[in-house]
């Protein structure tokens, strides 16, 4: 079990334990990297050992977080950490459907379909990204402080009902479909059942049937007939009554056949209270039109008043998805008892064990969801000192409370309690901050002046130049300590690639010439001898060859100078072995020539050797014709220059071999190397 103050992956602090179900526990806990609050759901332990179910929970949940949408409870992460295995969820301040049917007893038509219809949209975009609930229930579904609402544990229900072949656990058996109770194969039409039960429950104040034993109630879902929800409620609209009934019929034919379908349904009684249903024209729904906002008004007035009422302690939940799935209920054919309801005889026994207070002592009242100044005056009622905070809140209308001390704690009167205040939503127009066009360092300057947390990510623009915003996510709305605002920031043009060619086995002009067809720069040329590879022609290459590189790029290569070798005296004289030796080891500054200003980019050079031999010149070539690129140093190395016979001076000639200028020349001696 976690403690207070722990930490997970180094971002997730413990706040606190709040909740624990069969299957897991569910904690209270902060984002730091984001600064928002979330709820984290761990696997116990003993189901940890089961990795086929570990295997099968995290696939689920993994796709349930790809669910996004106003009536879905949002899963944000499914981490495996040591021996842990948990779930990061949306945190939702409110209460559970089944304690808001609780406290009112029945909802009336147009509340039950306000709250209905917005259960169904969550289903129908489920459903749509092929997810199946499998436990569609009130304690599922959470009212939060705005009046919508929320369904949790999407596709989770799906690994349980896996675990429940080798365990004790299953979803509610008084919501569970026909063709669930019987092991058949579940579709989109059992939500769709469960979500009938649900309505029921919510239009009646009970479900069709109950009861300790789970044998009974499976059966009564296979075999029995639901009794029509007005012998329950007189005041039932026929409409929603025929939803009701078909969305329960015993058989999956004979219930809608989507989501899509009871959301029309639904918004059709919602205008035409007395329409029996038999008579429908078919639409496709509009979520903007589903809920005018006098009915969320009304939903929303209906929660304010009961959290406003007192005596009514712990109405009002820290809901954490996957609400306890399987906290009150165990296999299907050998489950305990429901929701277990205290009797005179607990009261009376709960009585007997009051604790009475000193007159030094008070308990703190609870404060959640109520104004700031009521929360100050119930505090002071109870001879207690706020301490207040305040933050940004999606959920809670600024100035009502965020959280608190824990409720019902007895403390000494004089007692600081701490409670947070809603600062409202911090919504703020995206247009407003006009960001795009401006720097990173400007774009993020101004969202920290309005206190709005930023992620950066690069992308390539033909339009923006390079460092300036091209576009924000989203585009509409941000808030102020809410989820951050992605900023799109250019790297400019997209840089084309091409693969470099293989040289390999390429005269060095061929392999120029192939390398600026595609775009790239024939770069430094080197030459060393080489008894395989004829003469003049590519060794290797400094990029290999298949590498994406950007159009431009320099390649260079190394070309052979064939095999190293003595030749016979040039001059055709004959002195035995004696032959004359010079040596030159120089480099040849390229940047006059091919340098920038030069409007060249290559040089074709010769280098030969020039000696004077009774009263004329000889010339011999050292190296051949040979194009240079990209290299501001030529290596002018020739460790034994074989000269003409009794010469011991000679001029070795770097020379442009398309205009015939020499470029440079350097004077040599030679020797007699016996």
């Amino acid at each position: 079990m976690l403690k207070n103050g722990d930490f997970l992956q180094e971002r997730y602090e413990i706040l606190e334990q709040i909740g624990s179900g069969g299957m897991s526990d569910v904690y209270k806990a902060k984002c730091h990297k984001l600064n928002r609050l979330v709820a984290i759901k761990v696997l116990k332990d003993e189901f940890c050992a089961d990795a086929g179910f570990v295997a099968s929970f995290k696939m689920e949940a993994q796709a349930a977080a790809g669910l996004s949408h106003p009536n879905i409870v949002n899963v944000f992460d499914v981490v495996d950490q040591d021996e842990l295995h948990y779930i990061v969820m949306e945190l939702i301040e409110g209460i559970t459907l089944k304690n808001y049917i609780a406290k009112k007893g029945k909802l009336d038509n147009k509340e039950a379909i306000g709250i209905a219809i917005q259960i169904a949209q969550g289903m129908m975009a489920a459903h749509e990204s092929h997810i199946i609930h499998r436990d569609i229930k009130p304690q599922n579904i959470i009212i939060s402080m705005d009046g919508k609402a929320k369904v949790a544990d999407f596709g989770i229900a799906k690994a349980v009902s896996m675990q429940a072949k080798n365990s004790d656990a299953i979803g509610s058996v008084q919501y569970i479909s026909p063709e669930q109770a019987s092991g058949n194969i579940s579709d989109t039409r059992s939500d769709i059942y469960s979500f009938g039960i649900t309505l029921y429950e919510m239009v009646t104040g009970t479900v069709p049937f109950d009861g300790n034993d789970a044998t009974t109630v499976a059966l009564a879902h296979l075999e029995k007939e639901i009794a029509p929800p007005s012998r329950f409620n007189r005041q039932i609209a026929p409409g929603l009554e025929a939803i009701i009934l078909k969305c329960t019929e015993k058989h999956p034919d004979d219930r809608y056949g989507s989501a899509a379908e009871v959301i029309n349904e639904l918004r059709h009684v919602l205008l035409n209270p007395e329409d029996n249903g038999n008579s429908r024209k078919e639409e496709e729904p509009d979520p903007e039109e589903i809920l005018n906002p006098k009915q969320e008004k009304d939903i929303t007035h209906s929660l304010e008043k009961l959290f406003s009422i007192g005596g009514i302690a712990g109405a009002v939940l820290i809901v954490a998805v996957l609400v306890f799935f399987v906290a009150q209920v165990a296999g299907l054919f050998n489950v305990g008892p429901g929701i277990a309801l205290p009797t005179k005889e607990k009261e009376s026994s709960r009585a007997e064990n009051t604790i009475v207070l000193s007159e030094s002592q008070t308990n703190i009242p609870e404060l959640l969801g109520i104004s700031e100044d009521g929360a100050k005056a119930r505090l002071a009622e109870a001879s207690l000192v706020p301490e207040l905070k305040y933050e940004y809140s999606e959920t809670v209308r600024e100035g009502y409370v965020i959280s608190q001390d824990n409720a019902g704690t007895t403390v000494e009167k004089g007692s600081t309690v701490r409670i947070t205040i809603s600062k409202g939503s911090g919504r703020t127009e995206v247009a407003s901050l006009e960001l795009e066009g401006k720097t990173d360092v400007e774009a993020k300057e101004i969202l920290d002046a309005n206190e709005i947390s930023v992620v950066m990510t690069g992308e390539n623009s033909e339009e923006v130049e390079a460092g300036r915003v091209i576009r924000c996510q989203p585009e509409d709305v941000v808030y102020k300590g809410g989820e951050p605002i992605v900023l799109y920031i250019s790297s400019g043009p997209k840089v084309k690639t091409v693969p470099v060619p293989n040289l390999g086995g390429q005269s060095d002009e061929d392999a120029a010439k192939l390398l600026e067809s595609i775009g790239l720069v024939p770069g430094e040329v080197e030459i060393e001898h080489n008894d395989e590879v004829a003469e003049w022609s590519v060794i290797r290459q400094n990029i290999p060859p298949g590498t994406q590189v950007p159009v431009g790029t320099a390649v260079g290569y190394v070309v052979s100078y064939g095999p190293e070798k003595i030749p016979a005296n040039p001059s055709g004289l004959t002195h035995g072995r004696d032959i004359y030796i010079g040596y030159i080891d120089e480099e040849f500054d390229l940047n006059p020539v091919i340098g920038p200003g030069s409007g060249s980019t290559y040089v074709r050079i010769k280098i030969q050797l020039k000696q004077f031999v009774n009263g004329r010149t000889i010339y011999k070539t050292l190296m051949p014709e040979h194009n240079v690129n990209g290299s501001s140093k030529l290596s002018i190395y020739f460790p034994e220059i074989i000269g003409e016979y009794g010469v011991e001076e000679g001029t070795v000639e770097v020379v442009n071999a398309q205009t015939g200028k020499v470029l440079e020349s350097y004077e040599i001696s030679f020797e007699l190397e016996e």
